[in-house]
């Protein structure tokens, strides 16, 4: 019905310079991941002391609180008998 010629290949160049870039924005992607820029502190400070026995706050490895929404109730069993 419709004559539509077929989408033109790109040149070698042109497929290299495309993998060329693709692999070079992988590399600084994981290389930035793994080193960012500016330096960062993945240690915590000195004077943080590891928990002793029993203590849960104020130190390395604590307890931390969360603070949840209740589970929605369930719903009555008339609501969901057919009529």
């Amino acid at each position: 019905m419709f004559n539509v010629d077929p989408f033109p290949g790109l040149p070698w160049r042109r497929r290299l310079l495309i993998v060329v870039l693709a692999i070079g924005t992988a590399i600084t992607v994981v290389l930035t991941l793994l080193a960012p820029p500016g330096g960062l502190k993945r240690k915590p400070p000195a004077d943080t002391a590891r928990c002793a026995a029993g203590q849960t706050r104020d130190c390395v490895g604590g307890q931390a609180d969360v603070i949840m929404a209740p589970a929605p109730a369930p719903a009555p069993a008339q609501a969901s008998a057919p009529r």
